[in-house]
């Protein structure tokens, strides 16, 4: 299939062929991206907590799948923002030194995540300071019952559909902190700048102006590697999830440098690797130099070897526009590989299986 092309498969650029195969409609909650960042902006005095909060001394996120992708984001955020020690934790078990001086923060779309609702009830006995993000479920429910501080958001679709509730929520909550400082007119700036952004890899633009769909029949039928560094490295991770989920394709995500001193010895063997993968690098002005100096080096190797990578430049005027340009840019991406797969980016049957048979 690697004849594919412009011309012998315009599928892309057919939009009632997109409607058919996109049977749940997730492109029109895509399209929602900027609104649901709008629509936090709008509820940001319910996002209201204690006062005693503002003595913490660690922060600790909680959350799987599409609410990690949420806390990772606002982890490497806050790594260039505050000193204030960030983990992330997906699982069922929590750190040791969690206790009264700990913000732990739990994020589910769905609330019933069952490793979070695990992980909540470890942290209850640590006394720490809790403060919940969901869109309802038993996470909300116990939040009620035990008055947790909370915010709920109504989103709607799969959970991925609303990384914008849930990364702008915790982003509110970290600036209430102090962690963060960001203006209101810098947050308008932000979704002005994302809606116009956005608009530019929406189905109706075709795909001569749109390179969500460039990169789409770029990567078709190959295994595509997404590589990125600092404040893009978590940007990378949502990209190959999202590969994973709406074109259901395998995919694989690394960090640079750590990327430098192994992956690239991996790629001598099995031979036929080289025909099959695609590199696809996302590249910062932010970069440290050395990153930028290895990339270069690396992608010269690249093109003597005739492996196939894309540079994909990242946009805007600060690290935080960046990461949710990119953001969108690799949802777009991921929706119209789905396309070209002719598989309805929304349902994960093998997913819901698993989280069937667990909670039976």
């Amino acid at each position: 299939m690697r004849w594919l092309n412009l011309r012998t498969m315009p599928i892309l650029d057919h939009l009632e062929k997109i409607k058919a195969i996109d049977g749940q409609n997730l492109a029109y909650l895509m399209e929602k991206f900027p609104f649901q960042l709008k629509k936090v902006w709008q509820e940001k005095e319910k996002i209201n907590p204690p006062a005693d909060f503002k003595e913490i001394k660690n922060v600790v996120f909680v959350g799987m799948g599409c609410d990690r992708v949420a806390a990772e984001l606002m982890k490497k955020f806050l790594s260039f923002e505050s000193s204030l020690p960030v983990e992330v934790v997906s699982g069922y078990q929590v750190p040791k030194y969690i206790n009264q001086n700990t913000l732990v923060v739990f994020l589910s779309y769905s609330g019933n995540t069952l490793e979070v609702l695990s992980t909540l009830k470890s942290v209850q006995k640590k006394k720490a300071k809790i403060f919940i993000i969901s869109g309802g479920g038993k996470l909300n429910q116990m939040a009620e019952i035990y008055h947790f501080p909370r915010f709920q958001f109504k989103g709607s679709g799969p959970s991925r559909a609303n990384l914008g509730y849930l990364f702008f929520s915790l982003f509110i909550l970290c600036s209430k902190l102090k962690l963060i400082k960001f203006s209101e007119k810098n947050f308008l700036s932000l979704i002005n700048f994302l809606e116009e952004f956005s608009q530019l890899l929406e189905p109706k633009q075709k795909t001569e102006d749109n390179v969500a769909k460039y990169l789409a029949y770029q990567i078709f039928d190959r295994l595509p590697f997404i590589i990125g560094a600092e404040h893009l490295s978590p940007v990378a991770q949502r990209w190959k999830k999202e590969i994973n989920e709406n074109a259901k394709t395998f995919s694989f995500a690394e960090t640079m440098p750590e990327f430098f001193h192994n992956t690239i010895i991996g790629l001598e063997f099995p031979f036929q690797t080289r025909d099959e993968i695609f590199f696809l690098f996302l590249e910062s002005a932010f970069y440290d130099e050395q990153i930028k100096k290895a990339l270069d080096i690396f992608k010269k190797f690249l093109r003597q070897e005739k492996i196939c990578f894309e540079t994909i430049p990242a946009v805007g005027k600060n690290r935080l526009t960046e990461m949710m340009a990119m953001v969108l840019l690799g949802d777009w991406l991921s929706f119209y590989l789905a396309i070209l797969n002719q598989v309805d980016p929304t349902p994960v049957e093998l997913i819901n299986y698993l989280k069937n048979q667990l909670s039976q």
